[in-house]
């Protein structure tokens, strides 16, 4: 499907830790759904992606209709005025996850999320694993009383349980078949 019959967009942002496995399967699904996928990946994404599924960022880059680089903060996603159905981050790493917490734009997946939540759309945060540690968890918290922050917390990274949390992404951005 071209991205110019698509009927929406949808930001996508790949941060390392683990759980590589959820960005790259959400695109996968993306790209088979009636939406415009703008993605960046970080660099630690990227090594993420190599290492935990064995292939090349290229190719994950290729799913998306468009890729912006993550120091480039004057992206079109970057501003409010680009419409979209909503930001997912996949996996979101604890870095991120502080920054975002904090209103901390240190890139342009932060600066896309801020700009997300400022515009009141959904952001969908896939923060994989549990026990992050008590300064992690209190900006999960304050994420989760964010009007149109949801978090997604899969256990584990078999694939049920990655296709299950993609599931889950996609109906918290209503972007379903």
């Amino acid at each position: 499907m071209s991205a110019e019959s698509r009927r929406g967009r949808v930001v996508v942002g790949l941060t390392g830790g683990p759980g590589a496995a959820f960005g790259v399967r959400l695109l996968e699904v993306l790209a088979a759904l009636p939406v415009e996928t703008h993605l960046v990946m970080c660099r630690c994404a990227s090594r993420a992606i190599a290492r935990e599924t064995g292939r090349a960022p290229e190719q994950i880059r290729a799913l998306a209709d468009r890729v912006y680089a993550e120091r480039n903060q004057a992206a079109r996603i970057s501003s409010g005025s680009f419409l979209t159905l909503g930001m997912a981050i996949a996996p979101c790493s604890a870095s991120s996850l502080a920054s975002i917490g904090l209103g901390l734009a240190t890139n342009l997946v932060h600066r896309a999320a801020d700009v997300t939540i400022k515009e009141g759309r959904p952001l969908v945060l896939v923060v994989p694993g549990d026990g992050l540690g008590p300064l992690r968890d209190d900006a999960l918290r304050r994420l989760a009383r964010t009007p149109r922050v949801a978090l997604v917390r899969p256990r584990g990274a078999r694939p049920e349980e990655v296709d299950a949390a993609v599931r889950e992404v996609v109906e918290l951005l209503g972007v379903g078949a």
